[in-house]
């Protein structure tokens, strides 16, 4: 079983240079690279001179190890400043990318180990004293500091210098006072720091990454969304504001696009033209609810293209057939109003597919629910309805007040639906004033009653007669 733990190590370890110099100019890499042979160079300084002082004080330097011994110490001095030296010149003369900057630094570590053992091998120091651990502390922490070196190859360093160390310790045997156990202990200990701050700052880095990632995608769905909002809305008609018939809606989704739809089509450019209104609710929010509207707006568009004096009960019994046609694995439910209203004939005709009662309003003030005339669409294809169809008249001064349930269903804070009392009381004790029409009146109530809160999309449309 894989805990948690483990996921994380085997996640570290599976992460690349490459992965961490993601997103980093090779520039800084560079600059990194020279702060840490710098570093390194002048700590190691510190270091020699300290060796050099002790030895110098306790009397030891030539007595110890023969007349060669001052010439190997300054040989190897020598050597390993020139190695640091080297490595920054070249990053300063050839500029290499950060991939080739990290190499460089894992050859340098290599061979700060190989001095250290050499030192041990002629007698130097003795292992594992010589402040040469210190030395290998200060170069693996250093390293996985400032550059960016995986856990894998932090690892693989570690594992070099204790092989190569403990290796040169049992071929030597030089003069020491620490046992063999004691000194592999400690050639263990100073790749720890190293080891730890390469996967501290790895999982820095991913979560960086991470982060960065999400926050991108975040932004470009954001982005999407508010593209598909646009062509969403785009496909609701414009409110008419002239004309012997008009209309006027307000339209809120849940989340940015809903499943709430309203379709309007005059049947021909004159003023006192009839028009069709179609209210739909989708059942579902967000994105699959908006994707089976534009759906049914383009089938709306062929099939009043195709007969603009279409009837509501035709229209509902063909909305229908398409939804279950297209629909037929993942079914998808709809309510829907469908109205015409003929200023010539001074009628309104209405069908309604499962959807909320729509509210008549005359005149005088008095209001008329029209219920369902039919279930919602989308049930089966195989069942013959018979989708009825109601006639009003509808004369000059009426409205037709119709809404999706996200009205109707809005909760106050005690739980408790704005309900069609909440419509009724509003259009029956306001009257419309100058510009202003009922969706606009009675959302304002939802959102009062509500306290803003919306839990479903939110549709109400108002056909009048000025």
């Amino acid at each position: 079983m894989q805990t948690p733990i483990f996921n994380y190590f085997r996640s570290a370890l599976s992460t690349s240079s490459r992965d961490l110099l993601a997103g980093t100019a090779n520039a800084a890499v560079r600059r990194n690279a020279v702060h840490y042979f710098g570093m390194s160079m002048l700590l190691g300084g510190v270091l020699i001179v300290m060796r050099w002082m002790d030895q110098s004080n306790n009397g030891a330097g030539g007595e110890t190890h023969g007349g060669g011994t001052l010439s190997w110490a300054v040989l190897m001095e020598f050597g390993w400043v020139s190695i640091y030296l080297a490595a920054i010149g070249l990053i300063l003369f050839l500029k290499p990318n950060g991939v080739w900057c990290v190499r460089m630094s894992l050859v340098v570590v290599v061979l700060e180990g190989i001095m250290v053992m050499l030192r041990w091998s002629v007698g130097l120091d003795p292992s594992p004293g010589g402040n040469a651990l210190a030395g290998i502390l200060i170069v693996l922490t250093l390293g996985a500091s400032l550059l960016p070196w995986s856990p894998r190859q932090t690892l693989g360093l570690s594992l070099v210098w204790v092989l190569g160390s403990t290796g040169t310790l049992l071929a030597v045997r030089s003069g020491y006072e620490l046992s063999i156990g004691a000194a592999v202990f400690g050639y263990f200990s100073v790749t720890v720091p190293g080891i730890m701050v390469s996967f501290f700052r790895t999982t820095r880095v991913r979560d960086k990454f991470e982060r960065d990632y999400f926050q991108s995608r975040y932004e470009r769905i954001s982005q999407e969304l508010a593209s598909a909002k646009n062509i969403h809305e785009r496909a609701f008609p414009r409110p008419r504001t002239v004309g012997d018939v008009r209309f006027a809606y307000s339209y809120r989704p849940m989340s940015q696009i809903g499943g709430d739809y309203l379709f309007a089509s005059p049947q021909n450019d004159s003023a006192d033209s009839p028009v069709l209104i179609v209210l739909l609710d989708v059942s579902g929010h967000g994105i699959p609810a908006a994707l089976t509207v534009n759906r049914l707006q383009g089938e709306l568009m062929q099939m009043v293209g195709e007969n603009p004096l279409i009837g509501p009960a035709e229209l509902i019994a063909a909305l229908d057939r398409y939804t279950c046609l297209t629909s037929p694995e993942h079914p998808v439910l709809v309510t829907g109003i469908a109205a015409c209203v003929d200023p010539g004939k001074n009628t309104l005709r209405i069908a309604n597919a499962g959807h909320p009662s729509a509210l008549l309003r005359d005149r005088s003030g008095n209001i008329t629910a029209i219920d369902a005339t039919g279930p919602l669409m989308g049930i089966d294809p195989q069942m013959e309805i018979e989708w009825g169809e109601e006639s009003f008249p509808f004369h000059a001064g009426d409205s037709l007040i119709a809404f999706t349930d996200g009205i109707t269903e809005a909760m106050n804070s005690r739980r408790e639906m704005f309900g069609m009392d909440g419509i009724r009381g509003v259009i029956n004790s306001q009257w419309i004033e100058a510009g202003q029409r009922w969706p606009e009146m009675v959302r304002r109530s939802v959102d009062r009653y509500c306290e803003g809160v919306v839990l479903d999309d939110m549709l109400i449309v108002d056909v009048y007669r000025p």
